[in-house]
């Protein structure tokens, strides 16, 4: 795991979004990354990711977290043991997994980078 980790953030037009994410779990989803899918890079999107305050003031405290994992496509048995392994970890929130490739086309607009791990 990186320690000097820049913070998450791009833009979505003019406004900057931001993974909200309290930093003890973003680690804990960097680590269960690392050690379920170490060539792939996951991108957060949907109810985490904000633009605003009236964004941030709308998420729920335990919202699911979104991940999108880019690479090659996991095994089926990989794909069990990364959601076994979100499943089992402190993180307060449910973690939906999907395959980047399943995606609409330009989804990338409104997703937040996790990282490639």
């Amino acid at each position: 795991m990186r320690r000097n980790t820049p913070p998450i953030e791009s833009r979505i037009g003019k406004r900057r979004a931001k993974l909200v994410l309290a930093p003890k779990h973003l680690g804990i989803v960097r680590a269960i990354l690392q050690a379920h899918a170490p060539h792939h890079r996951a991108w957060v999107f949907g109810s985490r990711v904000v633009a605003s305050a009236a964004d941030r003031a709308r998420l729920k405290p335990h919202s699911d977290l979104d991940l999108a994992i880019d690479g090659p496509r996991l095994k089926p048995e990989q794909a069990f043991a990364l959601r076994e392994a979100f499943s089992e970890s402190d993180l307060p929130m449910r973690v939906d997994i999907v395959a980047a490739d399943d995606l609409p086309a330009r989804w990338e607009l409104l997703a937040r980078p996790v990282g490639k791990l």
